[in-house]
């Protein structure tokens, strides 16, 4: 029970800062907000205050915010925003110019960025300017603070294979082999085939446990593989760790951490879709995301394993999540902000507003590809 509310209570707060961002530049423009609700309908309670309704729905899922003239298949402003006078609605969103409503549309993504920016300004105070390690999926260069890498995570374990057997687990690092430090993939392999398939000390690290202090040493019995190499049936892959030690970079931590982490999170989207067009297959990329279920399954194991520094690790993770949803948010991709920002920014240049059924029809396509995608990362994650 205690991980679906926090699980919940994530998700609204991340929807409903992005929403919040709408609907205050909305306000701004002086375009009419005819509703905020918190969650999904079916409405469940509603006050009007002024022009805005303010609701409850059934649905805990975030939020969402309706506009006066937002819905494009209903004239985008030609006919059907017009007033009682037969002008144009002022307060409609399809009056307004192109620069206002691509404010609109983009400060969702503004505001998830803020609360980022806020969230790591505590995490980095609470945790001595460092960060948890983090997993390096591509090789990228963070441009501020200093890293420090550890290429011997285990994020894979054969079934069957020596490494369960002896018991390893995942998001633990190999320290040491017999004694012997090891830093990298290769330099495993090297000390491990000296041994020739004898029996190994292995010392490990558990990097689950955030103060790092977690060490244990197991012994193992390597198999070989085909060509006779030694083998105890694990994946290793690479973590990063990033420390703010410069007083400018403590003062400017918040902006400099989310640049870091939204400039790597865009770098492994772009080399994981990449990856899928090079190899003809979409699973890099659908393995590169999560769904609510998986989601929900991150914040339960969290919470079980974190330890004491459960909650911070959870809010660090809610600052990584809303600037996911910032960089997702702003692709130019048909029915997200990005998509709908792309249209008016095309007006802005052209001074030619493109055809309101089109444009509308085009969202609808991107919702309905991106509700299918949605449904097929939850079987996914359910099935795992």
């Amino acid at each position: 029970m205690t991980t679906l509310f926090i699980f919940l209570l994530i998700l609204s707060v991340l929807v409903l800062i992005h929403e919040l961002g709408h609907f205050v530049a909305a306000k701004a423009a002086g375009v009419r907000v005819e509703e905020f609700g918190w969650g999904l309908p079916p409405r469940i309670l509603g006050k009007k205050f002024g022009e805005t309704t303010y609701s409850i729905n059934l649905l805990p899922f975030g939020g969402f915010v309706k506009l006066t003239g937002e819905d494009m298949d209903q004239g985008g402003g030609d006919t059907e925003d017009l007033g009682k006078t037969g002008m144009p609605d002022p307060k409609s969103f399809a009056s307004k110019t192109p620069l206002q409503r691509g404010i609109i549309l983009i400060a969702g993504v503004f505001m998830n960025i803020v609360l980022a920016v806020v969230i790591f300004y505590i995490f980095m105070f609470v945790n001595g300017f460092k960060t948890f390690q983090m997993p390096l999926i591509f090789d990228y260069d963070f441009k501020f603070g200093d890293t420090t890498k550890i290429g011997t995570v285990i994020s894979g374990i054969q079934p069957g294979s020596a490494a369960e057997k002896a018991g390893l687990t995942l998001g633990e690092a190999v320290a040491a082999v017999n004694g012997r430090k090891v830093t990298d993939i290769a330099q495993f392999k090297s000390v491990l085939a000296e041994y020739n398939g004898a029996p190994v000390q292995l010392t490990l690290t558990d990097l689950k446990d955030t103060t790092y202090t977690k060490i244990r040493d197991v012994r193992v019995s390597p198999t070989k593989d085909e060509d006779g190499k030694p083998i105890i049936g694990v994946y290793l892959g690479e973590s990063v760790s990033i420390s703010y030690k410069k007083p400018l970079d403590r003062i400017l931590v918040g902006f400099y951490h989310s640049y870091n982490v939204m400039g790597y999170s865009m770098n492994t989207l772009g080399q994981m879709v990449s990856l899928s067009f090079k190899t003809k297959d979409i699973s890099p990329v659908s393995e590169s995301v999560s769904g609510p279920v998986g989601i929900y399954n991150l914040v339960d194991m969290v919470l079980k394993y974190g330890g004491p520094n459960a909650w911070l690790t959870l809010f660090d993770y809610t600052a990584l999540m809303s600037l996911s949803l910032a960089v997702v948010n702003i692709l130019p991709f048909p029915a997200l902000d990005g998509g709908r920002a792309a249209f008016v920014l095309f007006e802005g240049i052209t001074r030619k507003k493109p055809n309101p059924k089109m444009e509308a029809a085009f969202h609808r396509l991107g919702m309905v590809f991106l509700l299918g995608f949605l449904i097929l990362i939850t079987i996914r994650d359910v099935t795992r």
